[in-house]
């Protein structure tokens, strides 16, 4: 457990039904969760970079003077050294505090025998507040005598949708039609109200009213997509089903000549055992196809450029960093989905298996960024197209089943390979800035790349694949430019196993979690290794000749200048100070992780009104087995908030997953 840091939660869900008449029946839920989360800052201002950089011969626990201020180690400025990892937790904050309400009501008339007319509203009202501290005497705050960012932002989306049901209609005695029309609205507005305040008054009274310089900003996001859609399914026999949809979508999050978009899809099953009853004797299932096409709109004013109060010495208003573009049109993913539902010995085992391949044309990446001479920094641009396909499998067994006790296994299995086929403006690259966290790694793909590759300045080979090395140094050179290494984050698989024993009025379940391959960027040994504190430094005045070939001109020949030039790292500082990135990359990761552990107790009818009664108690990650050199391989260097396939498999000073534990009362009327 890292002090000084917490997760609470509490969540409280509500349903209830009415059959108002014997025509109109009405559904409300209300759900109300609040979560507070403490969590310590990662990468280099985090507090296990602090731990791992602090002198082992020092009490870091003895993090404050007598007088309560920091305890620096020398006589430098406060931001040359590191904070105590103590220090760190107890005086920087990193706090963020999320509400959310969920209510839903759904109304469903049947006036008539052949239709019904279901209308659901649902409104999601989600209120967050971050407040990030970098203390006055902090290595990260002094040079700005402390920094406070606040930011409260609201956010609220409302979905309307109302759908006329077509009861089943036999046009034969085998041939039936079905249908349904509908539209949907779906209205989204957020506003954020955020203030940054530096140069703090009283080092100790965290306030915005407390600080000097303080600057504010308020942004406001709305998007409405209204949409009509259909579908009609006509069946044979009731074993044979072919399903027909469309749907058109108006968003105002494009430019009106293209707001309007329509993708359709087409799905075929046919249920083999009711074919073939002599079948059913040994097996019973489906076998199942599909097309499919999707659009998708932009985010809010992606195609516009936007006006923003500016710090000069007149004020004003001018343009922000992101620049228009009016030519900006719907992305659109098309896939192919071939299954099977398969169930054997009288359904006590059963497997679910899909293939699927599916490509996302003319697709929209937000923040390119472009050529200085627009004005403009960023561009969100239509171009990129990239292609998935994947199997997903689920395997269910029951090998016990009584009336007090059972076990059941339920195993899931998915596989799934991303492609870049094309990015915008044939550019060399396209990559997440906010994953560029230390050295030069980041996550960036280009055409022929996975969709979740690493770029970086990797060593650099001959045509033979042999490292090339500097004449006068004797060490590797690097590529002055991001390139392809051949690294890969996707895994080559993953499985989850949930076993779920029953006895009686007990149940235990456990998620056991799996996965075998994919590439993890350790950039905390890499930092390490450049300031002399990894073990891997420990041999540095060993004298050593790097394997590989001189850049003489003679490299790409069939008789290369084979490296004989003697390198002593501990005397030549740039050996670790400029080793790739690529040597802290670890290949084919793989982990087994007992991810979640319930047990619940069903509250025998006759101690309580409640017709539903349960008390449950959780524990989660509670135990992982991984040939990862570093934490944990669970990573994320930034936030989910990243976008893209975001900051994941690259670990900069993350904490573990935390043991985490649980437990929770349902009562059910």
């Amino acid at each position: 457990m890292v002090i000084n840091t917490d997760y609470r939660r509490i969540n409280v869900t509500g349903a209830a039904t009415g059959q108002a008449t014997s025509w109109l029946k009405a559904d409300l839920s209300m759900q109300y969760s609040k979560a507070d989360n403490n969590q310590p800052y990662k990468g280099e201002i985090g507090p296990l970079i602090g731990l791992l950089l602090w002198p082992q011969t020092d009490n870091a626990k003895d993090y404050l003077t007598p007088s309560g201020q920091r305890r620096r180690l020398t006589n430098l400025g406060a931001s040359a050294e590191v904070d105590n990892p103590y220090f760190n937790l107890s005086a920087n904050r990193n706090n963020n505090v999320t509400s959310q309400i969920i209510a839903n009501l759904g109304l469903t008339l049947t006036p008539v025998r052949w239709a019904s007319l279901q209308t659901n509203i649902g409104t999601q009202t989600y209120i967050s507040e971050a407040l990030l501290l970098r203390n006055p005497q902090s290595a990260s705050g002094f040079q700005y005598n402390g920094v406070l960012d606040l930011a409260d932002d609201v956010t609220r989306n409302t979905n309307m949708q109302t759908v006329l049901n077509f009861n089943t209609y036999q046009l034969t005695s085998k041939i039936a039609v079905r249908g349904l029309v509908a539209n949907a609205i779906n209205d989204s507005w957020s506003q954020t109200n955020a203030i940054k305040g530096q140069d703090f008054l009283d080092p100790a009274f965290v306030s915005a009213n407390n600080t000097v310089l303080r600057t504010n900003r308020t942004t406001l996001l709305q998007r409405r997509l209204v949409g009509v859609f259909g579908s009609a399914t006509v069946s044979y026999d009731n074993y044979l089903f072919v399903t027909a949809t469309g749907r058109n979508d108006w968003t105002s999050t494009i430019p009106v000549e293209r707001n309007s978009f329509f993708y359709p899809g087409v799905n075929a099953a046919f249920v083999f055992s009711d074919a073939f009853p002599s079948v059913a004797k040994f097996v019973s299932g489906k076998l199942r196809a599909g097309y499919a096409a999707v659009g998708r709109d932009a985010r809010p004013y992606a195609f516009r450029p936007s006006l923003e109060s500016k710090l000069t010495a007149n004020g004003g208003y001018g343009y922000g960093f992101t620049g228009p573009n009016l030519g900006l049109k719907p992305e659109f993913k098309t896939s192919v989905e071939f299954g099977a539902e398969l169930s054997f010995l009288k359904n006590r085992v059963g497997l679910d298996i899909t293939h699927y391949k599916a490509r996302t044309t003319d697709q929209i990446v937000n923040d390119i960024r472009g050529s200085y001479a627009t004005g403009f920094i960023l561009f969100n641009l239509n171009g990129a197209e990239t292609e998935n396909q994947g199997v997903e499998a689920t395997l269910r067994l029951s090998p016990i089943q009584t009336a007090s006790a059972g076990w059941d296994i339920t195993t899931n299995f998915e596989r799934a390979r991303g492609k870049t086929l094309k990015i915008p403006n044939d550019l060399p690259e396209s990559y997440v800035s906010d994953t560029w966290l230390f050295g030069n790694v980041r996550n960036g793909t280009a055409p022929n790349l996975s969709t979740r590759s690493l770029t970086g300045f990797f060593y650099q080979r001959n045509n033979q694949k042999q490292l090339l090395i500097d004449p006068t140094t004797g060490l590797p050179l690097r590529s002055a430019t991001f390139i392809d290494g051949g690294y890969d984050r996707q895994p080559d698989y993953s499985i989850g196993i949930t076993n779920t024993f029953r006895f009686k009025n007990f149940q235990l379940s456990m998620l056991l979690d799996v996965r075998r391959g994919g590439d993890v960027f350790n950039a905390t040994e890499h930092y390490l290794t450049t300031r002399g504190l990894s073990m891997r430094t420990l041999d540095r005045w060993e004298p050593r000749v790097v394997e590989g070939v001189l850049r003489d001109g003679k490299e790409n020949s069939s008789t290369p200048t084979k490296n004989t030039i003697v390198v002593v790292p501990g005397a030549q500082t740039e050996y670790y100070r400029l080793m790739s990135e690529e040597l802290f990359i670890e290949k084919d990761i793989n982990w087994f992780r007992l991810r979640d552990v319930t047990l619940r107790y069903q509250v025998p009818n006759r101690y309580f009104k409640a017709r539903d009664v349960s008390v449950w108690v959780r524990g989660t990650d509670l135990f992982l087995f991984t040939n990862y050199s570093g934490l944990d391989p669970v990573v994320n260097g930034n936030t989910a908030a990243v976008g893209g396939s975001g900051a994941s498999g690259i670990d900069f000073g993350n904490f573990p997953m935390p043991r985490g534990f649980a437990f929770g009362v349902k009562l059910g009327y």
